[in-house]
């Protein structure tokens, strides 16, 4: 059972769907799919743009998916526990990074 109330994870919970909804609606990435960048096509301060929106289209992905995740994880009453040792994750790393999944400790581990 996890140790939080009802009404901090519904805290968390909006936070992230608040935070999804603006990745969703932000104009400045395409949301379109990724497409194979043809370099002969292109000059090459074009390519290099073009490379360059394919990384933030990929980034722009990448959160989407830890959202999504955390998410899942507040609805299976994981949230808020370590994916590895399975202690909670502290408040202070919560609110810095609603999507992490580690503690200090096993991120720590992780660049060892």
């Amino acid at each position: 059972m996890n140790q939080m109330n009802i009404v901090q994870l519904e805290n968390y919970r909006q936070k992230l769907l608040e935070l999804k909804l603006v990745l969703l609606t932000d104009n400045d990435v395409d949301n379109t799919r990724l497409v194979e960048i043809q370099p002969a096509q292109l000059d090459v301060l074009s390519f290099h743009l073009q490379i360059k929106k394919q990384e933030a289209i990929k980034y722009k992905q990448a959160q989407l998916q830890a959202i999504d995740g955390a998410l899942r994880r507040i609805e299976h009453d994981d949230f808020g526990f370590c994916y590895f040792c399975n202690q909670p994750i502290s408040e202070a790393q919560l609110n810095f990074d609603l999507t992490v999944t580690r503690c200090i400790k096993c991120a720590d581990k992780a660049f060892e």
